[in-house]
């Protein structure tokens, strides 16, 4: 693993946020509702310190776990998330990585299947 990477950990799953961040650069935005997500704030370690200074404009990554029915997850993008809720905000620009794309950033956790590389 690249030390200099950042992960997000869910459960029995983790990411590797860097790498998602290099392809979704690429992928189209879609919109998503602040409201329907702010619920789960709660269950998120958050730094206070970071919310004032991060950039709304930035689409947040969102990804679909198909071994688990189809959830989908935000792994990267929570303190936008927060400062979105804070200040009133409807809707955040996302991107959400297609099935092959989540098993390459995903580090570990379900039946992610072996590719050999991590």
């Amino acid at each position: 693993m690249n030390d200099n990477s950042e992960y997000f950990q869910f459960l029995s799953y983790r990411w590797n946020v860097t790498k998602a961040q290099e392809f979704a650069r690429d992928l189209p935005a879609g919109k998503l509702g602040v409201g329907d997500w702010s619920k789960h704030l709660g269950i998120i370690a958050l730094d206070d310190g970071h919310i004032d200074s991060v950039d709304l404009r930035r689409p947040l990554i969102l990804v679909r776990i198909a071994d688990v029915g189809g959830l989908v997850l935000l792994i990267d993008g929570w303190h936008r998330l927060a400062r979105a809720v804070r200040d009133g905000i409807d809707e955040l620009p996302f991107h959400l990585p297609d099935e092959d794309q989540e098993h390459t950033v995903r580090v570990f956790g379900g039946s992610k299947p072996t590719t050999g590389d991590s």
